[in-house]
Parts: structure tokens; C-alpha cells; sequence
């Protein structure tokens, strides 16, 4: 049995531990809380937005052969994954991993060749071991969310589908539904698909852009559609890497939640073996000092 000053030392440890994962728990906390802010507000704008470029293609069918849009023959295929930087959050970088292996053989299944465009310290240490090329890695980004820096990243996203010929550019995330729900998923951002509801070409001689124009457009529909597109797309990246990083402090608020009760159930156990060395101490000092006293008569 352990002595008094091992498991003192023992449960001052974990007591430090403590306060640790509970300080952890708390700055993620905050952090996840302002990240959910700001995508609930990001996903009402984006789905205005793209009401807007819908009605737009439905009352100008002609417009509807944009660069960004127009879907390619090819086998060339650019895949943004986000993770985070560090550990501590759980089961988070090892299922959006899982995700994008996952993702990845189904597009080699289709002959496609593929690239890597990382966002995180995990994914890369993880992928850069694999035969994949990685065309750029940021490790800043994971944690400096804003929108310049996700406009950024789509500006060279947008290059690389326009210029280099890219057939299809997806992302593999972590969605943020709740606090202690996060999904990692697949998604395609690029081309652009805006077609939903829109009107199909073999039934566009049929139609009558004065029964559907509901918006004027100034100066011009070509004009408007060279604008909304590419902001689209900034706003889907930057929606991307505002979920990530909510998941990620989502994650690790539920990890350190967990390793907080964790330390205060060891805490507990190892109270209670401290009161039963006590007790035997005291109790053996005790039979010492009557089986002395015995001896002495």
C-alpha cells in the first residue's frame, strides 16, 4: 500500500491537472460560443445570397455559363482539408482524417489525380507521409479565422480551377451542429452550383423572362454575376473554416469537460485511499504503543 506522502503528492497532481482541463474547458467555451455567432449569422447572409444568384439564373438563363460554374472534363481533383493545430479535442482530427481517406479513395476509384490543399498542423503531419502531392499547407489559418484570410485562401482556390484546370475542388471538414455534436463532411465548392430550381435548357425557349423577372438589375445581369459568384465562394470558405474552428473548440470543451470529471472522480478515489492509510497508520501506531505498554507490566 502506498504511503501518506506518496498519494498526497499524487492527489495535488491531479488537482493541478484539474484546474488545467477546467481552465482549457472554459476558453474553449468562450471561443466555440463566438465562432456559433458568427456561422448562424454567416449562414442566414449565404442563403440569402444564393437566393439571389437562383433568381438571377432563373430570369437569365444566359448567364448561366460562368467560369466558376462550368463543369469540365478531366480527372484533376483539389481537396481543401481543415484541422487544427493541436491535440486535446478528442476524437476531432482523427475523424476528419478518417473523412478525407474515406473521400479520397472514392475519387481515386474514378481515376481521379489528386492534390492537397491543407489547413492545420494534424493533416499535414498526417499527409505529407502519403504519396499525395500537397500543393500549399497553412497552419495559421486554422486558428486566425476571419474573412480576409478565407477570401484569401478562395482567391488561390479560384485561380487554381480557373488556370490549372482543376475538374472539381471539395473540402473535407467538421460541420458544427451542437456543442457536442460535430460532423465531418465532404463538400464541393467549386464548380459553383447554383442550378437548383433553374430553369433547363430544353425548356428555355418556353421562357418568358417577363413573367419571372422579379429583380432589376443595374448596371448589368453579367455585371452582378461577376460579382455575386466569386463572393459566393469567399463566403462558402469562410463558412468552412468558421465551422471548423467552432467543432474543433467544441471538441475540446467536451474532452476537457470529460478529463475535468475524470480528475475530480480520481480525486475522489484517491481521498478515500489516503483516509484508509491514515486510518491504518494511526491504527497500527496505536496497537505499537498498547502492545508496549504491555510489554512494560
Amino acid at each position: 500500500m502506498a504511503n501518506l506522502k506518496e498519494v498526497r503528492t499524487r492527489i495535488a497532481s491531479v488537482k493541478s491537472t484539474r484546474q488545467i482541463t477546467s481552465a482549457m474547458k472554459m476558453v474553449s467555451a468562450s471561443k466555440m460560443r463566438k465562432a456559433q455567432n458568427a456561422i448562424e449569422k454567416l449562414r442566414y447572409y449565404a442563403g440569402h445570397l444564393k437566393d439571389i444568384l437562383n433568381e438571377v439564373y432563373k430570369t437569365y438563363p444566359s448567364l448561366q455559363n460562368h467560369q466558376l460554374t462550368l463543369r469540365k472534363e478531366g480527372k484533376k481533383a483539389l481537396l481543401l482539408i481543415c484541422s487544427s493545430n493541436k491535440g486535446l479535442c478528442g476524437p476531432y482530427n482523427t475523424m476528419i482524417l478518417k473523412k478525407a481517406v474515406t473521400f479520397i479513395e472514392s475519387l481515386k476509384e474514378q481515376n481521379f489525380e489528386i492534390f492537397l490543399y491543407i489547413i492545420g498542423k494534424k493533416a499535414n503531419d498526417f499527409f505529407k507521409k502519403k504519396e499525395f502531392e500537397i500543393i500549399n499547407f497553412e497552419q495559421e489559418l486554422s486558428e486566425k479565422v476571419s474573412f480576409e484570410n478565407a477570401a484569401s485562401v478562395a482567391d488561390q482556390l479560384k485561380k487554381k480551377f480557373v488556370d490549372d484546370d482543376f475538374t472539381r475542388i471539395d473540402a473535407v471538414y467538421s460541420s458544427f451542429k451542437n456543442v457536442v455534436v460535430q460532423q465531418p463532411v465532404s463538400e464541393n465548392i467549386m464548380p459553383l452550383d447554383v442550378f437548383k430550381d433553374v430553369i433547363k435548357p430544353e425548356k428555355q425557349n418556353d421562357f418568358n423572362e417577363e413573367e419571372h423577372l422579379k429583380h432589376i438589375l443595374e448596371p448589368a445581369p453579367e455585371d452582378i454575376i461577376d460579382e455575386i459568384i466569386p463572393k459566393v465562394i469567399d463566403i462558402e470558405v469562410f463558412r468552412i473554416f468558421l465551422d471548423s474552428y467552432a467543432s474543433e473548440q467544441g471538441a475540446r470543451m467536451t474532452a476537457m469537460h470529460k478529463a475535468t470529471e475524470n480528475a475530480s472522480e480520481l480525486i475522489r478515489e484517491l481521498t478515500l485511499t489516503y483516509n484508509k492509510v491514515r486510518q491504518a497508520t494511526i491504527t497500527r501506531e496505536l496497537v505499537e504503543i498498547v502492545s508496549g505498554a504491555e510489554a512494560l507490566k
